[in-house]
């Protein structure tokens, strides 16, 4: 259909499926969606050279529209032509799971850059290119967006580009067109039923990553102590696989000898089948084992040297996953991103563990999003913590009290203290602290925001963390 000597008839300088982000110059991919031919018009009117999409030209567009019979398939075609089919010049690998996949990833990039490559990155925190990097919107963004990326890091001579894989943007195609040199399984929790309506569409998503999408010589590296990824890994058929587990599940290809040993200071353990010397990290908890054992297991399956893999061990950084943001008097305040009821049990589970005092947490759930999860969340706080704060987080369309409200249906004691100002969550919270305490802020980890109706409004838990600290 497409071929590079059209889009240059077309004097095409851009591609775009989002009317109001078109330029001057874009050729327009429109979608079967209710009020596209407005959508389409208003592309035109906004400089785009001509429409593509299934339907027929409406009257008067016939000279600016080009019928085809899949417009997903006319898009990614061009988007190989116009941007130089940039995957098949980059080694693309990617992580996928409920949770982890952010730490992974750092992990990932890390150990690539320690080893020599030039890597992008492309992340819930941040997307980046080598050094140069911006805030990310999505965690995998849209098709064309993924194109685009990956023409500037190959321009840039990145020879890598490590990648989170959302169940959306799987589910969804946005990858189609990228075959994966490696793709590493965390764990499936709950989370996203809002949209897969079940888990087990929710683990077919996910699955699509290894299914689909990854190279006939790729590897695949998947946690088995999860109960969805021992039956990803036995239900696949890929070139290489390796099978971990943190636990030392019988027949796992990796696994630490001994006990993990998880301190206030980070983890230390062994990996025969890596080194006979232990690996040490900064990083707390079992769940960022689970994490470590994973990427150490995929840097060695891929062959990155030992140094490498300790370099980034020693370094790594992940804003907003276990961030102590306070460690004074004996008080410890840790934010974290855990917003799925999986996550909130580890990261409170990891304190725990660390705590001398009383732990608390400070915790909301997000508005338009999966609610089902909320009375569990309230459930798991109230189970672990000595007293939990409930509060809004991001509540966008929502009442925040009848959010609150969801999570409250889960509790059964009176361990609770309901503030619906985050801020001022916060610094109660902070000021009930007595030396050997700490307290987790979950929910929101590394994002700036708070989201109240359709506005964002500028907040970072980290900030308001330590306000309210060295006011106490």
């Amino acid at each position: 259909m497409f071929s590079d000597a059209l889009l240059q008839n077309l004097s095409v300088r851009g591609l775009c499926d989002d009317s109001r982000r078109v330029k001057d110059g874009d050729l327009f991919f429109s979608f079967p969606v209710d009020g596209y031919e407005t959508f389409a018009r208003d592309a035109i009117a906004k400089g785009a050279v001509a429409v593509v999409a299934e339907t027929a030209a409406p009257e008067g567009m016939a000279s600016k529209w080009i019928q085809v019979k899949d417009v997903r398939e006319a898009r990614l075609e061009a988007a190989q032509i116009f941007y130089k089919d940039p995957f098949a010049k980059i080694a693309v690998h990617a992580v996928t799971g409920t949770n982890g996949k952010t730490t992974s990833a750092f992990l990932m990039d890390s150990m690539l850059t320690a080893a020599g490559h030039k890597v992008a990155l492309l992340g819930t925190i941040k997307n980046k290119i080598g050094e140069d990097s911006v805030p990310a919107s999505l965690t995998t963004p849209g098709q064309l967006d993924l194109f685009a990326f990956a023409a500037r890091a190959v321009d840039a001579g990145c020879t890598d580009l490590v990648m989170e894989a959302s169940s959306h943007s799987l589910h969804q195609g946005r990858v189609a067109g990228i075959r994966f040199r490696s793709g590493l399984f965390s764990n499936l929790t709950q989370d996203h039923l809002d949209y897969h309506k079940t888990m087990d569409a929710y683990f077919e998503a996910k699955k699509l990553l290894f299914t689909r999408y990854l190279a006939d010589d790729g590897v695949a590296v998947i946690n088995v102590d999860d109960e969805y990824g021992a039956k990803l890994f036995d239900g696949i058929d890929v070139c290489k696989k390796v099978s971990v587990s943190r636990l030392g599940k019988v027949g796992a290809d990796i696994s630490p000898v001994g006990t993990v040993s998880s301190t206030e200071d980070g983890l230390e353990f062994t990996v025969p089948k890596i080194s006979a010397e232990k690996f040490s990290t900064p990083l707390c908890g079992d769940f960022n084992a689970d994490n470590v054992l994973l990427v150490l297991s995929w840097a060695h399956a891929i062959g990155l040297p030992e140094s490498a893999m300790r370099e980034a061990l020693a370094t790594v950084r992940v804003p907003g996953r276990f961030e102590k943001v306070w460690n004074k008097g004996g008080k410890h305040v840790i934010v974290d991103y855990a917003h799925t009821p999986d996550a909130l049990e580890r990261v409170l589970a990891t304190a725990r563990g660390l705590c001398r005092g009383r732990l608390s947490t400070v915790f909301g759930c997000g508005g338009d999003r999966d609610r089902t999860k909320r009375p569990i969340m309230g459930s798991i706080a109230e189970r672990m913590a000595d007293r939990a704060w409930l509060t809004s987080d991001n509540p966008r369309t929502e009442n925040p009290s009848a959010i609150i409200a969801d999570v409250r249906a889960g509790m059964v004691t009176d361990k609770f203290v309901v503030v619906e100002d985050r801020a001022e969550a916060i610094a109660k919270a902070c000021a009930s602290l007595e030396p050997g305490d700490w307290l987790v802020i979950a929910g929101k980890g590394h994002e700036d925001y708070q989201i109240v109706g359709k506005t964002k409004h500028h907040f970072d838990d980290r900030e308001e963390a330590v306000k309210a600290m060295e006011k106490c």
